[in-house]
């Protein structure tokens, strides 16, 4: 078994968190785009992100510099109450004075299609936004995960019918999608390999229920029970974890 590489910053209170995590993302962010004159960053959706994202409403960075994508998406309009892209509007785009460059997993022009074939349309969207190719995608500056009480992370529900495929650390594939019955509708999300391909690697969580999952997590092995094990136990990128109760 890999073992566990994660460092642990747990603090007072919430908004604590929020704004140090924010610090850093802004940090890391600037860094990229003063090295290559962009930065990319893929955050999550959930409750948990508000604070985060008011936080980093306030933050100096040179957004337009910014390319901006989620973790995993809904397979739903932007107008559903359960679209992440929805709800990244709402709590961060809507509150900055100019706009990073938005690629959304629910491509408008694919939106006829299932996620399945909706991959290939939103890589071409990311490449295009990064400068990069279907072979070679850019790598993530910044990647922002949460966690669920079942253990998911991203759309990896430990339901989902190919959870084995999700968790994966060499699937040669850049986005895949999942159908599970805790999801409640399909979901389309970026590979383990391509999440763990950044310079930050970002575990975002809060409450004691969820501190216990995740020492649960940290202390087994078998990723397709709780899924968040396949960010913990891996080598590529040291996991850095916000907790606050």
């Amino acid at each position: 078994m890999q073992a566990a590489n994660f460092n642990w910053q747990e603090f007072d209170s919430r908004p604590a968190l929020a704004e140090v995590l924010a610090s850093s993302i802004a940090e890391a962010l600037s860094d990229a785009i003063a090295k290559r004159g962009q930065a990319i960053i893929a955050l999550s959706g959930g409750s948990t992100p508000k604070p985060l994202f008011k936080a980093l409403a306030d933050c100096e960075i040179d957004w337009p510099s910014v390319v901006i994508t989620l973790v995993d998406e809904r397979w739903v309009p932007f107008d559903d109450e359960l679209s992440n892209t929805a709800f990244l509007h709402e709590h961060l785009l809507s509150q900055l004075p100019e706009h990073p460059r938005l690629v959304s997993l629910f491509n408008i022009s694919a939106a006829a299609l299932s996620p399945a074939l909706s991959r290939i349309p939103v890589l071409t969207e990311y490449c295009r936004q990064t400068g990069s190719t279907h072979a070679a995608p850019a790598a993530f500056d910044v990647v922002v995960l949460g966690m669920g009480g079942d253990g998911h992370t991203a759309s990896f529900f430990p339901d989902a019918e190919n959870v084995a495929e999700l968790v994966d650390p060499n699937s040669s594939q850049y986005l895949l999608t999942c159908t599970s019955p805790n999801a409640r509708v399909d979901r389309i999300t970026w590979s383990l390999p391509m999440l763990l391909n950044t310079g930050t690697l970002i575990l975002h969580i809060t409450g004691p229920d969820k501190k216990q999952v995740f020492e649960r997590a940290a202390s087994g092995s078998d990723a397709t029970e709780l899924p968040i094990r396949s960010a913990i136990h891996q080598d590529k990128t040291e996991l850095q974890v916000y907790y606050a109760e």
